[in-house]
Formats: C-alpha cells, sequence, structure tokens
C-alpha cells in the first residue's frame, strides 16, 4: 500500500519567471479571500479589461510602470465615485501580482484617477506646460516606432470589428464588444504619442553632458549607503520610464531626488518601505 497521492492544483507552485497575465488573471479570482463576493460582479469585467490592454500572453515579470500609466489614463476623463472604484479593482490585481512575487515593482502606484487638467487656464499657459515635457532622441525613435506598429492595428481591428459585426447579433456579440474597445484603447494611444511627439522637446545630448548637474536623459550612479551597492540608472521622463532596463521616471521617488544634483552629493529617498540614503558617484 502506497501513501503517495496526486498533487493537486493547490499544491502546484507557478514558476514567477513564465507567469502570464491571463494566468494570473484566473489565479486572483480563483483564490478564496482575494476578492469579496459582493465585489466580483464589478471587478472581473474591469480587471479583464485591463489584462486584453496588456495582452493575456504578456509575462507579467515583463509589464512595466509605463504601461501600467498609460492604462491609468483611461480614467482621467472622468475623475467619479464610480472610476475611483474601478481603479482601485485594478490596485488589487496588481498588489496580488507583487504579494505572490510574480513582480517586484509597486506597479499598483501607478494607477491614478486625475481630472483632466483645468481647462480655464489660458491657452498660451497651456501650451507651455505641454512644451516642458521633455524625451531622449532614443523615447522619440521608440515612440515613433511603436506609433506605426498601432496605425497598422486600427486595420487589422476594422476587419475584425466588420467580421464579428456580420457574425450575430450585434446586441449579445462579445467578440465585436472586445474589438471595439481594443480598438478604442489603440486609437487613445495613438492620440496620446501623437500629442508627445507634437509637444515634446527632444533633449540636446551635447548640452546635456556639458552640464554637471543630473537632468532628464542623464546617466548616473549611485551608491546605496546601507549596502555599499552601486546601481546605474538613466533619468528619463515618464513616458519613457522602464525599470527593466534601469530608466526611472523624473517623477519617480528616486529621479526626482536625483534631479538637479552634482558629483558626490548624498540625497535622502522617501519610499513606501522608510528613507534611503544615496550618493552620487558619477554623471554621464
Amino acid at each position: 500500500m502506497t501513501t503517495e497521492t496526486e498533487p493537486t492544483v493547490a499544491d502546484e507552485q507557478p514558476d514567477p519567471e513564465t507567469m502570464t497575465i491571463g494566468v494570473a488573471f484566473n489565479e486572483y479570482f480563483r483564490e478564496p479571500g482575494e476578492v469579496k463576493d459582493e465585489d466580483k460582479p464589478k471587478a472581473f469585467p474591469e480587471v479583464q479589461r485591463f489584462v486584453r490592454w496588456l495582452g493575456e500572453d504578456q509575462r507579467v515579470n515583463q509589464v512595466i510602470a509605463s504601461e501600467v500609466a498609460r492604462f491609468s489614463e483611461t480614467y482621467r476623463s472622468n475623475a467619479s465615485e464610480d472610476k475611483k472604484a474601478q481603479a482601485l479593482h485594478i490596485k488589487g490585481f496588481l498588489n496580488f501580482l507583487r504579494k505572490r512575487g510574480y513582480t517586484n515593482d509597486g506597479l499598483a502606484s501607478h494607477i491614478r484617477v486625475r481630472p483632466r487638467a483645468n481647462t480655464g487656464q489660458r491657452p498660451a499657459t497651456r501650451r507651455r506646460r505641454q512644451t516642458e515635457v521633455q524625451i531622449t532622441q532614443q523615447g522619440h525613435d521608440e515612440m515613433q516606432e511603436q506609433l506605426k506598429f498601432l496605425q497598422k492595428e486600427t486595420i487589422r481591428l476594422a476587419a475584425d470589428i466588420q467580421k464579428a459585426a456580420a457574425s450575430g447579433d450585434v446586441r449579445e456579440n462579445a467578440p465585436l464588444e472586445a474589438a471595439r474597445e481594443e480598438q478604442g484603447m489603440v486609437q487613445a494611444n495613438i492620440r496620446r504619442i501623437e500629442s508627445t511627439l507634437k509637444t515634446a522637446q527632444v533633449i540636446d545630448e551635447s548640452e546635456r553632458r556639458a552640464s554637471q548637474e543630473v537632468q532628464i536623459g542623464s546617466f548616473v550612479t549611485i551608491l546605496k549607503a546601507d549596502s555599499q551597492r552601486s546601481m546605474n540608472c538613466q533619468i528619463v521622463s515618464a513616458n519613457e520610464a522602464n525599470p527593466l532596463v534601469n530608466k526611472i521616471s523624473d517623477i519617480s521617488p528616486v529621479g526626482s531626488a536625483l534631479l538637479g544634483r552634482k558629483s558626490g552629493d548624498e540625497v535622502k529617498v522617501k519610499t513606501p518601505g522608510g528613507d534611503q540614503q544615496y550618493k552620487i558617484t558619477s554623471i554621464g
């Protein structure tokens, strides 16, 4: 007689390196206690919308802050209580991913519900604020490539919508609804990128290198005081931020603390885990 038992689903340990957004989504709603039963009817479609935005097959450890921030822009047109509640569902899912070790980044902090800027401002003031956004040449080139890809996607989605509309009753047609929703997201991204490319200033690399202070575009080496470990990073605008390749947003705790500082300066950074002390060892 053997005492061995068949392994159950609960006994299996998912691999954080291969976990996809789609699988994590299913796990999140299956896990007892993660989502209250009374919240599931509203949480499920909203988190599903987020999963479709990223792509169900995308690996969780490849999700970057800028992608989450771009999704957060879908709440910006209406900062109502309903929108805030929807955003909390996404935060809950992102916190679950971090708790399970599928991601090490605090992605939930990039989900924000903000009203549109005050349209009562004078047009000249709004234009000046828009042109304050600076991007690197590499970031500019990457945005142009992304724009080309999204423009091709609109052609594919138009064909999908036409096909789905012809397949049955449009009032109860899930593929049609999904294609239209994806089309709306793609078009919103196109408008955002076009607006950024039209108004942003590409950084003058020669001027940046001549400066002794940390600026957007600067490559910085910092030394963490408590561990004596150094870290290399580039300070970029939020549009370019990508922690996976050490591109840190200028509005992040570390990025904002480094701006305007010089080599040899010591900076204190306020983080969710407490204050951190760094020393700038080089600027390039």
